[in-house]
Order: structure tokens, then sequence, then C-alpha cells
């Protein structure tokens, strides 16, 4: 299992998209009168059944993007509190982890310095199972079967092969998309050494909304169970 785990965190490493990056600017804090930009990150392993969540909160008007915030927010993912992480430079973020059942449908809820609570419901479609052969021919390609809910337009699903040396290859499918089956192509597989490997798929869903004045940029990722393949000439 600990193979198996450290692949998963190269996994987290290579595909977590949550941006932390901040422009310097100056600002007069004492301006509460302009929307905030909301980044939360929102990610399930399958395996393990791991859920985490992240979240930033940041100035979001023409004079001032990306500055930090400097108020507090109680702020819960599904009734699960996220602490309050204080990272370089001063800059607040919100996180937490834990082990809990999948759930399809997230509420976030920040309560803000005035007391007032702001609501915002997301979602996020689980990989129900996948089909493919345990012996794939390296100069044939592969394909694979996913089941589960449709691709809608604002999700994708990227395929991760990664051997038992660390080598990976990788393609996406971007929504909307009707067919539930997903072709490596045999130049990929020539890129990485025969013998077994691991295969992951990593379903996202982007979401966008202003609310108030909170402008909510949401990237949800589930990771599926993972499948062992043997990679042959």
């Amino acid at each position: 299992m600990n193979i198996v785990k450290y692949r998963i965190s190269i996994l987290l490493i290579l595909f977590i998209s949550f941006s932390f990056c901040i422009v310097s600017c100056k600002k007069d804090y004492t301006d509460d009168s302009f929307p905030r930009n909301v980044d939360v990150y929102l990610r399930y392993l399958a395996e393990g059944n791991q859920f985490s969540g992240m979240c930033k909160v940041t100035f979001a008007d023409t004079l001032a993007i990306g500055e930090p915030d400097t108020a507090n927010y109680a702020i819960t993912i599904n009734n699960k509190d996220l602490k309050q992480v204080i990272v370089g430079n001063g800059i607040k973020n919100y996180t937490f982890q834990t082990k809990t059942p999948f759930a399809h449908k997230f509420e976030i809820k920040m309560k803000e310095p005035n007391g007032d609570i702001l609501s915002k419901s997301t979602k996020m479609y689980s990989i129900d199972s996948i089909l493919v052969n345990p012996v794939v021919s390296m100069s044939k390609g592969m394909d694979i079967q996913y089941f589960g809910q449709e691709l809608s337009a604002n999700e994708s699903i990227i395929l991760m092969l990664i051997t038992s040396d660390d080598k990976s290859t990788s393609t996406t499918i971007q929504g909307p998309a009707s067919s539930n089956t997903i072709h490596l192509k045999a130049e990929d597989l020539q890129l990485l050494p025969k013998g077994m490997a691991t295969l992951y798929l990593i379903r996202t869903f982007n979401d966008e909304e202003v609310n108030g004045k909170m402008h909510f940029v949401i990237r949800n990722e589930y990771f599926s169970q993972s499948k062992s393949i043997n990679l042959v000439p």
C-alpha cells in the first residue's frame, strides 16, 4: 500500500491546480466596499475515502487583484470546519482533510466579519467503475471505459498512467462528452518501460459564481480507484 500512497502523492503534486499566487499591491484595508475573490479546491480520493478542502479569500477589485484579505472568516464545507492556516508573508488559507463517505453535493458557508452567512452550493461527480484489459500492447495503444454520469461542459476526465519506476503519461477528455471510452495512443505508451503500471482517472468539475460581494471560483477533483495493468511490447 505504501507504493500506492506514494503514487497518489505524485498525482496530487501533478494535478493540484489550486493556485495561491499573490500579486503584490498596496491597499487601504479599511475600504471594505469592493468584492472578494474566493478560491475553493475540493478533492476526493476513492482509495481510503480521503476528502480534503482548501480555500483562499483575496480582494478582487481592479486596484488590488491578488491582495490577501485581512479579515477572519468562519468557513465550513458540508458542516466541516476549515482550519485557518497563515502561510508565508501573512497570507491566510483555510484547509481541512478527513476520511468521509463520498458526497455528490457540497455546501460552502462563510460567516463574514459582520456576522452575515453566505452560502454557495457546488457538486462533484464520481467515477463508478473502470473497465480495462489487464494486459496492454504498447504498440497498439489502449482503450478504457469508465462508468458514471456523462461529462458536462464544465467537466473533464484525466487519464494518468504511472509505471513502477514512476514514469508517467496522460491524456484528457474535455466535456461535454457522451462516450465513456478513453483512448491512449500507442506513441504515448512508447515513452514508458514495459511491465506493471497503475492507472488512475481524475474527474474534474469547474464552478464559478458571483454571490453578493464574493466571487467564487471552485475546482473539484475526484480521484478514482486505481487499476493495475501489464504493459507488453
